[in-house]
């Protein structure tokens, strides 16, 4: 008669039942993580934002009919885009060959007069020596800039730092710069929500707002030789739902009376610039700070286009 055997457990299998399940939640994490990762990639809030309750949507765009673009660049309701104020500074040596402080620093803020929200702005910094000639060493630099969205009532500063010409061995002087701003188009609809208050008057009124989105500025600092580059540190609000595209980041510069004395402006496209609620932001803008300028005065402005923007 055979001895009866019984077969004892194998490790290895106690170890691959154990090991399935905890396969199967790794698998599940990494599925759901993917998701996150897609629904953010589709213009979902970003996890990493603080966010803010209640978001809104963007300011509606509607589409304009022929008749209102064959009249886009005309105040809807005999108000409009003005200019009020400019001011710039020439930095750098007078003489010849170009260095790389030979430049204007100019800032200005543009002004929603309207009941209208404005669409694609643009501004135009035309750099004039005593002549009314252009002083600028490349007509490339006079590109204008944009301003995705001006909504009723918002004044929203522009910055741009520019390369001067030289002509018989010294630089040419700068006379006068004449800001301008046209191009936009229009929507009468109404004014969608603005940001929540944050609790701190005094931070509410060092901020200042482009397309409802708020930028508070925290700190600039002077570096380099002849400190004129500036790095300039600040604080993002978006009371939006959803991310907005970055267009690049304003400066302007003002002396301690308040007078605009310069700017900069920043095309670089930040991933997180735009995000829904409050992050920390910075830029760098080299040969741009006017040594007049008061540094605590500084204003900062985050360009952002609305996700649902035709153009972008």
């Amino acid at each position: 008669m055979a001895t009866p055997t019984v077969d004892a457990p194998d490790p290895s299998r106690l170890r691959r039942k154990i090991l399935m399940p905890l396969s199967v939640v790794v698998l599940v994490a990494v599925v759901t993580a993917g998701a996150a990762v897609a629904l953010q990639m589709r213009g979902q809030p970003d996890a990493t934002a603080t966010p803010t309750a209640p978001c809104v949507g963007p300011p509606d765009r509607a589409t304009p009919s022929a008749a209102e673009e064959a009249t886009a660049t005309v105040p809807p309701d005999g108000n409009g885009l003005d200019v009020v104020e400019s001011g710039f500074t020439q930095l750098g040596s007078s003489s010849a060959p170009i260095t790389r402080n030979s430049m204007v620093s100019i800032g200005a803020v543009v002004a929603n007069t309207s009941t209208h929200t404005a669409h694609r702005a643009l501004v135009t910094f035309n750099v004039l020596d005593s002549a009314g000639e252009s002083a600028v060493l490349t007509t490339i630099l006079d590109q204008p800039r944009e301003i995705p969205v001006i909504l009723p009532g918002e004044r929203i500063g522009v910055g741009g730092q520019f390369w001067i010409r030289s002509e018989d061995g010294q630089r040419v002087e700068v006379a006068r710069v004449n800001a301008t701003v046209s191009g936009a188009t229009w929507t009468a609809t109404a004014t969608p929500d603005t940001p929540a208050a944050t609790g701190d008057p005094a931070a509410e009124a060092d901020a200042t707002t482009a397309g409802g989105i708020t930028t508070r500025h925290l700190e600039t600092r002077r570096h380099g030789t002849d400190q004129i580059d500036a790095t300039v540190t600040y604080e993002v609000r978006s009371p939006y739902c959803r991310k907005w595209t970055s267009v690049g980041t304003s400066a302007v510069f003002r002396d301690d009376a308040g007078t605009v004395v310069g700017g900069g402006f920043d095309p670089t496209v930040s991933p997180s610039a735009c995000l829904p609620g409050q992050h920390p932001g910075s830029t760098l803008l080299p040969s741009s700070l006017p040594p007049a300028a008061a540094d605590t005065r500084t204003e900062v402005y985050q360009h952002c286009a609305p996700p649902d923007d035709p153009q972008q």
